[in-house]
C-alpha cells in the first residue's frame, strides 16, 4: 500500500457473509498462486492458524484500504433501531481474493477477513448466510463508535 485509497469519506469494513472454512484457500492453491516466491508473514501465520470459538470468517467488498491488523469498537446493525452494538473486534487476517493472505484489505477486491471479537463473536451475526446463499445486501459493518452515525447515513443511501 503506496498511498490510502478509498471510495467512502469514513474508514469501515462491511460484513455481507459468513464464510465456511472448507472455502479458505489450502496450502497446495497458495503455493500454486506464489510460483515458488518464499511466503509472507502473513501466509505463514494464516498456514498455522486455527479458528476460534470467538472468530468470524467474513466476506466483504473493500470499499478502503486498511492495514490488518485492525481493531474496530462499533458494529452497525442496519435492523437495529439504535444503530448497532459497541464491541471490542480486530481484524486479524485479510485474505485477498479468496487466495492470499496480505498485511491489507485491498480496495474494490473480494476480501475474506478472520474477525476476532473479545467476549465472542456477537448473537447477532448468526444470522449472517454462507458465502454461496448471500444477497450481499448491507447489514453489518465493523467500523468506529466516533463515526457510525455517517457511516450509517452513507450506507442508508444504498439500501
Amino acid at each position: 500500500m503506496n498511498k490510502r485509497k478509498s471510495i467512502v469519506e469514513n474508514e469501515y469494513v462491511p460484513i455481507s457473509a459468513f464464510v465456511a472454512l472448507d472455502k479458505l484457500p489450502a496450502v497446495d492453491s497458495i503455493n500454486r498462486f506464489l510460483r515458488g516466491k518464499e511466503k509472507s508473514e502473513e501466509v505463514i501465520a494464516y498456514l498455522n492458524w486455527e479458528k476460534s470459538s470467538d472468530e468470524l470468517v467474513s466476506f466483504c467488498r473493500a470499499v478502503c484500504e486498511i492495514e490488518i491488523p485492525k481493531k474496530f469498537d462499533f458494529l452497525i446493525d442496519l435492523q437495529d433501531n439504535l444503530g448497532g452494538i459497541d464491541i471490542d473486534a480486530t481484524i486479524t487476517k485479510a485474505i485477498w481474493n479468496g487466495m492470499l493472505p496480505l498485511n491489507f484489505i485491498d480496495l474494490g477486491y473480494k476480501t475474506f477477513t478472520i474477525i476476532k471479537f473479545k467476549g465472542g463473536v456477537p448473537e447477532r451475526l448468526d444470522s449472517l448466510e454462507e458465502m454461496d446463499e448471500a444477497d450481499f445486501k448491507p447489514r453489518f459493518v465493523l467500523c468506529s463508535k466516533s463515526n457510525k452515525n455517517e457511516i450509517i447515513t452513507e450506507l442508508e443511501r444504498f439500501i
